[in-house]
């Protein structure tokens, strides 16, 4: 079982995983009312990276994550107990032991492609950007959907919100990313452009995959705060402005909403 993680793995980044337990676990259980699927995370991790070593930090002198313990060990030994002993922001030692773990790896093993972080705190943005900028290495942070700090997830190379988003909101977007490419396909070889906007693209998406209009508009609005989508401002000969609708590509194929 843990041969996965120590062999090395050629043609897959090498890629180390530091795990903020506390965040997923009470994260996931106050926002879903669900517990962390340790294993599948794991599986999903081994099919993309040469998985080093997978980390866990948490106080467990929390009952409910005390209990925890056996099924973390299904995946990983190397487990951090941060139990503060002065009872003074529990939360931050954590992360204050984290981060230190996180730096030591970081300037002494050169070879490491990639960092994984799972936690949703914004304290991890300066080692983020001191590992992206300075060491030139990937960071990919996993957090839970909701919980997860925009100035953090806009310094990481990129980001994954567990739990996956609803078949619905995938079906949706597919819908208004296919409209969306279409135009821009369709712009290279006209001589006036379309210029796609927020309520031109639900109208038109709802009108042609017959789907709830006021459900399209709810996943385009989705799709904004995610950054798959932005709108800018375009302004005409006439001195009219327009919000026009544009497409993160590199986004969009990360988010794993099927674009074809």
């Amino acid at each position: 079982m843990f041969k996965l993680f120590k062999r090395r793995n050629e043609g897959k980044p090498r890629a180390i995983a530091f795990v903020d337990y506390e965040h997923w676990y009470i994260a996931l259980d106050n926002m879903y009312n669900t517990r962390p699927d340790i294993k599948a995370w794991r599986e999903e991790l081994a099919e993309k990276y040469d998985v080093i070593e997978i980390i866990f930090f948490a106080d467990f002198s929390n009952q409910s994550l005390r209990t925890e313990i056996p099924r973390i060990r299904e995946v990983s030994n190397y487990i951090v107990e941060t139990q503060n002993a002065t009872q003074y922001k529990k939360k931050d030692y954590t992360d204050f032991i984290m981060l230190d773990q996180i730096y030591q790896k970081a300037v002494t093993d050169y070879s490491i492609d990639v960092f994984i972080l799972f936690t949703g705190d914004g304290h991890f943005s300066s080692a983020v950007s001191f590992i992206i900028n300075r060491l030139r290495k990937e960071v990919c942070i996993y957090s839970i959907r909701g919980a997860l700090s925009r100035q953090l997830k806009n310094t990481a190379s990129y980001s994954v919100e567990l739990p996956e988003p609803e078949p619905e909101f995938v079906r949706h977007a597919s819908a208004i990313l296919k409209n969306l490419r279409y135009i821009d396909d369709a712009n290279k070889s006209r001589s006036k452009k379309a210029y796609p906007t927020f309520a031109g693209t639900v109208d038109a998406v709802a009108r042609y995959y017959k789907l709830n209009k006021s459900d399209v508009s709810k996943t385009l609005r989705d799709m904004l705060d995610k950054g798959i989508c932005y709108q800018t401002e375009e302004t005409f000969k006439d001195g009219n402005t327009v919000n026009v609708l544009n497409v993160d590509w590199t986004a969009a194929r990360r988010s794993g909403i099927e674009i074809e």
